[in-house]
């Protein structure tokens, strides 16, 4: 497939720069049209989006509230916190270890989005350019059997990690009704991971066999066994006709009355043909094999071949055998690598006459290759204020990447200068969603006119 000149000049500057993919919505800077009478502050015709930030992880062992009191506590006592600084910890610590050993699962997700620029006609149309946004993120997930040392039979261990570089440019405009927005992409994994671990513990010959097999390979534009700047040198004509990706972003909203929208966002669709993939991969592959049906007491105390008797130890030595190999290898095929897709259909009710509460319930599904099942449900209900388009706080509560999240998003707008900030607090499990066992933030300054 012919490569499209423009994002191949455009992927060179920021390659040794940073690296993307943007989470939940591919044109978040593009503003909507307005709807509510009275002053309101203009939304921006010209935009720079600079230092957006986000991070987040989740565990399913220890919370927040496991260690330190509530928040309202803290509020209620803020003046005793003052004088005995102690009292923001619980009285009793109680860390329930059981809630390891029945399964470990962590989460991480990091976006860095150093520049954006945005377009906005009249909010009529407009268009944009993103460049150098780097999107890092991984899981691991170990069910109870694994760490019990439980019986089963080919256990998979769930972990993965990935690193993408993202180009994009966002286009917004309408048809008749219709407000449409695209974002065609071009991505480079700038590391990719999918180990295959797997896990056994059966009874064979009157013993225990535990085994597990692993084949853990890490997936990068470049031989990771050199210099990696000189590889990038000397890689560098190659990269844009081997290893990019090319993907895009639709979103369509039609307004279906005056107080209701609706619409659905569909973020990272692969275009037939064009996607990413990665050459060279450092390996480490093996097994490790603990057998108590290898034991024979009745071989402590006799000479083995060499004459030498044997004692426990040495015959607790045959329960165990390892074995590994390392290695740097190139895969002449390639590994075909997809940016997580998802699609979610959502409305945006407004049960006032004015913008100053919108309601958006949504619902649809995920697609993420970096995990052993890669389909989820996704979804969530968020509650969106906004006063005169300066001040603009959003709750939410949603089910997406697989955990819970709970939101508070604010936007301090004066048309000049933006200043966004956003918390969570996150979990696999509902109720621990709000304890802390996960935290997210996110951070964004824009400028413009």
């Amino acid at each position: 497939m012919k490569k499209i000149p423009i994002f191949l000049f455009m992927m060179f500057v920021s390659l040794f720069l940073w690296a993307q993919d943007d989470d939940d919505n591919f044109a978040p800077n593009i503003q909507e049209p307005e709807k509510s009478a009275g002053f309101r502050l203009k939304n921006r015709t010209v935009e720079l989006s600079i230092a957006n930030i986000s991070f987040d992880f989740t565990n399913n062992f220890i919370a927040l509230m496991d260690i330190f009191n509530n928040p309202l506590y803290m509020i209620l006592h803020i003046n005793d916190i003052k004088q005995d600084p102690a009292l923001i910890y619980r009285d009793n610590i109680v860390i329930d270890v059981d809630n390891f050993f029945d399964s470990f699962r962590f989460n991480f997700n990091s976006v860095i989005k150093p520049f954006s620029f945005n377009f906005n006609k009249n909010d009529n149309w407009g268009f944009g350019f993103d460049i150098g946004h780097i999107n890092a993120m991984g899981n691991v997930s170990v069910s109870g059997n694994v760490l019990r040392l439980k019986k089963a039979e080919n256990e998979k261990i769930d972990a993965s990690a990935a690193v993408f570089a993202d180009i994009g440019i966002p286009i917004f405009f309408h048809v008749n009704e219709y407000k449409i927005k695209i974002r065609p992409a071009v991505y480079l994994p700038i590391l990719y991971s999918k180990p295959s671990i797997t896990y056994k513990n059966i009874d064979i010959g009157g013993g225990t066999y535990i085994e597990t097999v692993y084949d853990m390979r890490v997936y990068t534009p470049v031989d990771m066994d050199n210099d990696i700047m000189q590889g990038l040198k000397d890689n560098a004509q190659d990269i844009p006709m081997n290893n990019l990706g090319y993907d895009f972003g639709l979103s369509v909203e039609y307004p279906w009355n005056y107080n209701l929208d609706i619409g659905v966002n569909i973020v990272n669709i692969p275009i037939p043909f064009a996607t990413a993939k990665l050459h060279y991969y450092s390996q480490l592959t093996g097994y490790a094999i603990f057998d108590t049906s290898e034991i024979d007491l009745s071989e402590v105390g006799k000479e083995n071949e060499l004459g030498e008797e044997q004692e426990l130890k040495d015959i607790l030595k045959k329960t165990w055998r390892e074995e590994h190999e390392t290695g740097y290898r190139y895969d002449l095929d390639g590994k075909k690598i997809y940016r997580p897709f998802s699609m979610l259909f959502y409305l945006n009710y407004r049960p006032f006459d004015s913008r100053i509460l919108s309601l958006i319930p949504s619902l649809g599904f995920s697609l993420n290759w970096l995990y052993n099942k890669i389909f989820s449900l996704e979804g969530g209900l968020s509650a969106r204020f906004d006063f005169a388009n300066i001040f603009i706080p959003v709750l939410g509560m949603s089910y997406a990447d697989r955990k819970w999240k709970n939101s508070v998003d604010l936007a301090f707008n004066l048309r000049v200068f933006e200043l966004d900030f956003g918390f969570s607090m996150q979990s696999y499990n509902l109720l621990k969603s709000f304890k802390g066992s996960g935290l997210g933030v996110n951070f964004g300054i824009k400028l413009g006119w």
